[in-house]
């Protein structure tokens, strides 16, 4: 027998988990919704005309496509019946439930449950009420649950929620086989991951720069049911380089803690990242013209940077200088006069022949810090006794605050600055405990590449491409100062070439 009514059903869950659960495409909650609901509309006399299904949208907002599409439908398409399989689909907020069920109401349709004795009567509207306002309450209850649980793991050092890339979220069983969640590194992105803190830290690369080579390299995100994997962009490698969980930190809400898992980058490198990152302006600064030299010479007159300004004559011939930011931007503005790049490159290179040392000077500055690092190595070791307390300290002061900030004594926004604070101090005694736990060994090593490179500077340098010119020039030099004059000049090595006892004979020459 053909029937007059007619009849939409929605059903929703609230996760994509919920939606492919068992392998099946639509998991196990919505077929049992479809189900119930077709026994509703059969016992009603009604043919469903039109089915909306939300996958992994929450109740908690009306923002949903599936339920925006329903709503317009209705106002088009007149039915008698609106059937969802509990009110907690429809809504998990009361205000929610009155406006979705008025909208309901003016299309001219009922709305019905098929689980819950939800109709036009006075009993049925009374439980309409009862059921919306129960569903607030679990809704707000389950929150309030959930967030004091995640709290909870992010103290004892867990992660709440998806880790980042570079590391998995994996099941593990205890020896009774009970399961627990945990985090392991990923080993095809994890490498990736720590070479780009790496390789940032060494100020050769640009934000931009390094997302290209992790592509190059092959770095790709995770697969997701509704994202295919994908590159990184500029802005996430950024988020990435920013995220103090890759030096072991676990946030949650503002508040910071030691995480279990294991870190990635070290607490120096981490520093070191954090300031390049901040001196460039958040990762990027962009550039018109760039040269080798660019980075390392600056104005005898004022000591500001020199850039790169290309002068076109008459007949069309580009000619290359420097020129001082002062002029166009200073205060008071640099008076000192262009230079021509061709005789920069020859002075700098000159320069260099000053700054190689002899074979007998380097077996002279050898045996010199032989002795004094076994000497330091003696005394350090209280020094890392002192910073290692220090370091404990701190993080007793930051177990304190969050104490505090949980049992509501301290407002937010003062919690998150002085939080800040101790942070930041942890990681710079961090980092130099990390410095001093350096053997003498390594440090030895360090001393070998830098007197290879000064016993060969001058000949490396005159060899060299313009991308290996700038790297040495960052190795060995701090700064140059250069003028219009031949006598203008002066190099500033690099803090750790100079203490070496280099300074004296690199640079009396070149004032």
């Amino acid at each position: 027998m053909f029937s007059s009514l007619s009849a939409v059903s929605y059903i929703r869950v609230s996760t994509g988990r919920q939606a492919e659960r068992g392998g099946e495409r639509e998991g196990f909650s919505i077929p049992a919704q479809r189900e119930a609901n077709r026994r509703q509309a059969h016992g009603l006399g009604a043919l469903i005309s039109a089915e909306f299904v939300d996958r992994g949208q929450s109740g908690r907002s009306t923002n949903r496509p599936e339920l925006q599409r329903m709503l317009t439908y209705l106002r088009k398409h007149p039915v008698d019946y609106v059937i969802v399989h509990k009110l907690d689909r429809l809504a998990r907020s009361r205000a929610d439930d009155i406006a979705i069920t008025q909208a309901v109401h003016a299309s001219g349709a009922r709305l019905i449950s098929s689980t819950e004795g939800i109709d036009a009567t006075p009993n049925g509207t009374l439980l309409h009420g009862i059921m919306a306002s129960i569903a607030e309450f679990y809704s707000r209850n389950l929150a309030q649950e959930v967030m004091k649980g995640m709290r909870q793991k992010a103290i004892q050092g867990g992660t709440p929620g998806r880790a980042p890339i570079g590391y998995l979220n994996v099941r593990r069983q205890t020896e009774d086989g009970r399961e627990y969640r945990a985090i392991q590194l990923d080993r095809e992105r994890a490498p990736h991951i720590a070479w780009a803190f790496d390789t940032y830290a060494t100020g050769e690369w640009s934000v931009t720069q390094l997302t290209s080579a992790l592509t190059d390299r092959g770095l790709r995100t995770r697969a997701t049911a509704s994202r295919s994997p994908a590159a990184l962009t500029v802005a996430s490698l950024h988020g990435v380089l920013t995220n103090p969980y890759y030096k072991g930190i676990v946030t949650l809400n503002g508040a910071q803690h030691a995480g279990s898992h294991e870190p990635l980058v070290t607490a120096k490198t981490w520093e070191t990242v954090q300031h390049l990152l901040t001196s460039r302006r958040q990762g990027e600064r962009s550039r018109i013209h760039t040269h080798y030299l660019k980075s390392t010479v600056r104005c005898f007159n004022c000591q500001r940077r020199l850039l790169v300004h290309n002068a076109r004559s008459k007949s069309g011939r580009v000619y290359d200088y420097f020129i001082c930011s002062g002029r166009q931007n200073g205060t008071p503005r640099c008076t000192q006069s262009a230079l021509r790049i061709s005789d920069v490159e020859r002075r700098v290179e000159d320069a260099y022949e000053r700054i190689q040392i002899s074979t007998h000077r380097r077996k002279e500055i050898e045996l010199h810090w032989q002795d004094r690092l076994a000497a330091e190595a003696s005394g350090s070791e209280q020094k890392r006794s002192d910073l290692a307390a220090q370091a404990q300290e701190i993080r007793l002061r930051q177990e304190k605050l969050l104490e505090a900030y949980y049992s509501d004594a301290l407002p937010r926004n003062l919690f998150v600055k002085e939080q800040r604070k101790l942070a930041d101090s942890l990681s710079r005694t961090e980092a130099e405990e990390e410095r001093l736990s350096d053997d003498v060994t390594l440090q030895m090593k360090h001393l070998a590449e830098s007197l290879d490179l000064l016993e060969d500077a001058c000949n490396r340098y005159l060899a060299a491409a313009p991308a290996d010119s700038k790297q040495l020039n960052n190795a060995l030099l701090d700064r140059v100062l250069i003028g219009p004059n031949p006598e203008d000049i002066y190099v500033e090595l690099r803090p750790e070439i100079a203490k070496l006892g280099l300074r004296a004979a690199a640079e009396e020459h070149l004032v």
